[in-house]
């Protein structure tokens, strides 16, 4: 099921189907990708409680395994519709019999709402633990390069970082990272597929919490504002010249090479049994 949220010149359609975004216009324009299956299906999926691989796709907690897809269940996952407005919805996605038993053998709620701001949107996610629980999470918003042009090259668009940063890359190639030392020295990033065709630019400890895409032939662009999060990603689907390039605010991003014991993995967050944690971030279109 599709819902649709308006304000003002914005309009934001989302699916329940993984609380995911499936249209952002404004004034008319789609920003986001549209998911041509030829590239890449998805649109703005949600990470829900891992990021990136792990080994054989599989965890292990408390000595069982069990299975975990990259980047999580929860993108495949319908949602219930909990409330809608007119400029705002959210979603929630409860733990199940299926998923303690298959994925996660933890009791958990995540709820997810989507409010419109005037240029754009806020992104909030509300974990609540039922039992002591590890997790990470991310979001992975394709925007359209087309903003600035139908065939507008990813060559000509940059990103910049709020602040000064000296940030090394880690990029998978098999599943496993490679780690490159001082990709980023400085305040912005000249993007090409070069770079993009070796996989994801997996950016940890940023300082910056903003990052701001435009190019040199349009004068549209995104802001993904990083909230509390340090690990920032830049992906888009290798080898194919797809318009659309995802900016991803995380907690983390692992790789194969990860302990598959959950509680040992230092990618995750331990929550306690009747905690919750709140992770909110802007979108901004111009």
């Amino acid at each position: 099921m599709n819902v649709e949220i308006k304000k003002g010149k914005l309009a934001m359609v989302v699916s329940t189907l993984g609380a995911e975004p499936q249209s952002l216009k404004l004034d008319g324009m789609e920003y986001l990708w549209q998911g041509d299956k030829e590239y890449w299906f998805r649109r703005a999926p949600l990470l829900f409680p891992m990021i990136g691989p792990t080994k054989d796709d599989k965890i292990w907690v408390k000595g069982r395994e069990y299975s975990m897809p990259n980047n999580g269940f929860a993108r495949d996952t319908e949602f219930e519709l909990v409330a809608s407005g007119s400029d705002w919805a959210e979603f929630r996605l409860e733990d199940s019999e299926k998923t303690r038993r298959e994925n996660y053998p933890y009791g958990f709620s995540l709820t997810v709402r989507y409010t419109l701001l005037e240029s754009g949107y806020n992104a909030s996610a509300t974990i609540m633990a039922k039992d002591d629980l590890y997790y990470t999470f991310g979001w992975h918003p394709a925007f359209s390069l087309d903003i600035n042009g139908k065939g507008c090259s990813l060559e000509t668009y940059t990103a910049s970082f709020e602040l000064e940063e000296r940030l090394d890359r880690k990029y998978a190639k098999d599943g496993v990272f490679i780690h490159e030392k001082d990709f980023l020295v400085g305040d912005s990033i000249e993007l090409s597929r070069r770079e993009t065709d070796k996989g994801p630019i997996v950016l940890d400890n940023v300082k910056s919490r903003e990052v701001t895409l435009t190019s040199s032939q349009g004068e549209h662009g995104v802001t993904a504002c990083l909230g509390d999060m340090s690990t920032f990603t830049l992906w888009t689907t290798l080898g194919k010249h797809a318009q659309f390039l995802c900016l991803e605010p995380m907690l983390s991003f692992g790789d194969t090479q990860r302990n598959k014991d959950i509680e040992e993995m230092k990618e995750t967050r331990k929550l306690e049994k009747g905690c919750s944690v709140t992770y909110s971030n802007d979108f901004l279109v111009f």
